[in-house]
């Protein structure tokens, strides 16, 4: 399978993490700073197939289990759902379990054009998975676009 650069080992997608928009919405990422206490600094993200070493997502133990196991998607391991995936899940609406099915099911370019309008807000704003607000209107999503 293909490595979606967009997507991380769990199933999260880059387009949706509120770390990763942060990039490019100051207003996001002074509310980020505020709500884990740390420095603006602090709040960076290439996405998780471009981790530097100040990256947020550098010490994800996720991703390193993944790279370490040779698997590009957690859905590759006879684990899956491991317990760390479950906890990730928990606090994302079992999301990164669920893309991760649906990437294996669907291949990699219907999952892209799938994630591109499940975490688009109708604003046209990015919808984030953290929160299930849209990060431009601040509107909650109620029903996510399913495969």
């Amino acid at each position: 399978m293909a490595v979606c650069a967009s997507v991380g080992a769990c199933g999260l997608y880059c387009g949706s993490c509120p770390h990763y928009l942060a990039r490019t919405n100051p207003i996001l990422k002074t509310r980020l700073t505020k709500a884990l206490n740390c420095r603006e600094e602090d709040v960076i993200c290439n996405g998780c197939r471009d981790v530097t070493k100040n990256c947020w997502g550098y010490h994800c133990k996720i991703r390193l289990c993944a790279e370490k196991s040779g698997f590009a998607y957690c859905n590759q391991c006879p684990q899956l759902p491991c317990e760390k995936l479950k906890r990730l899940s928990a606090g994302y609406w079992d999301m990164p379990v669920q893309q991760l099915k649906e990437l294996k099911g669907m291949g990699e370019l219907a999952f892209l054009e799938l994630m591109g309008k499940r975490w688009t807000c109708p604003c046209g704003g990015p919808i984030s998975c953290y929160t299930n607000k849209c990060t431009r209107c601040d509107k909650e999503v109620m029903e996510m676009v399913s495969s």
